[in-house]
């Protein structure tokens, strides 16, 4: 057990393209709910990001009080450094976690998980942001068209939905978890009666926006959905589209 007094401690687990950006943003609203992005320059509120781990790291050892040796030091100083609040939560994702049995397996911390449905589309968003370099959108609509080509494209693809369909699978197996799907969260009567319980009050996107389906802006869509269809399949798992 944590040797400090501590707040409710909670980690959003996500394969990423899922709306966990706007889950973040809208529990950011409430004062009595620290993030990541409240502390320091994190706009994905991602705590364990490799690219920044260590600037996070200096911060919190700073405002904490405490030395940060590893990922868990780290996590645990996020949360000692918001001892005075209700709540301090972070985003993260299965790759992040060398230790992944071990945290989420933490009694003290209460995981909210958020996956997407549509397995088809999320490949594909994947697909967008990497030709594009974008990883942010905000609901709209998607602007960029994209075209599948399976030999230059395959092995991009195929590395894409292993990485969801693992990492879905993970998050599905998480005990106890608060468990959210993107496409829930986006409607507009949106209502899950134990995330409202953990954080005491209504938790529902101010202005939710429909998914974005991949035939939007994939031009060769059934080729592209067929191709991950199959690839789905020969893995033992049926993807949505």
């Amino acid at each position: 057990m944590p040797d400090y007094q501590q707040p409710c401690c909670f980690c959003v687990l996500t394969t990423g393209r899922s709306g966990s950006t706007s889950l973040m943003n809208f529990l950011a609203t409430f004062d009595d709910i620290a993030l990541p992005c409240k502390d320091v320059d994190c706009a994905d509120n991602e705590l364990l990001h490799p690219a920044r781990i260590d600037n996070y790291a200096r911060w919190y050892a700073q405002h904490s009080g405490r030395s940060v040796r590893n990922q868990n030091d780290l996590i645990d100083c996020f949360y000692a450094a918001h001892s005075a609040k209700n709540f301090a939560g972070f985003k993260s994702m299965p790759e992040r976690h060398a230790d992944w049995q071990e945290f989420t397996s933490r009694e003290d911390i209460r995981f909210i998980t958020l996956i997407r449905e549509d397995v088809v589309s999320t490949v594909a968003s994947f697909m967008l942001a990497m030709n594009t370099g974008s990883w942010r959108r905000s609901g709209e609509p998607q602007p960029t068209r994209w075209n599948f080509n399976a030999q230059r494209d395959a092995q991009r693809v195929l590395g894409n939905l292993d990485y969801v369909l693992k990492s879905s699978d993970a998050l599905r197996r998480i005990p106890g978890a608060i468990a959210l799907t993107y496409e829930s969260l986006c409607a507009q009567d949106f209502d899950n009666p134990a995330l409202n319980r953990y954080f005491s009050r209504q938790v529902r996107l101010a202005c939710p926006k429909s998914p974005t389906h991949g035939s939007s802006y994939v031009d060769n869509w059934d080729e592209f959905a067929a191709f991950v269809q199959n690839a789905a399949n020969r893995m033992g798992i049926t993807s949505n589209s």
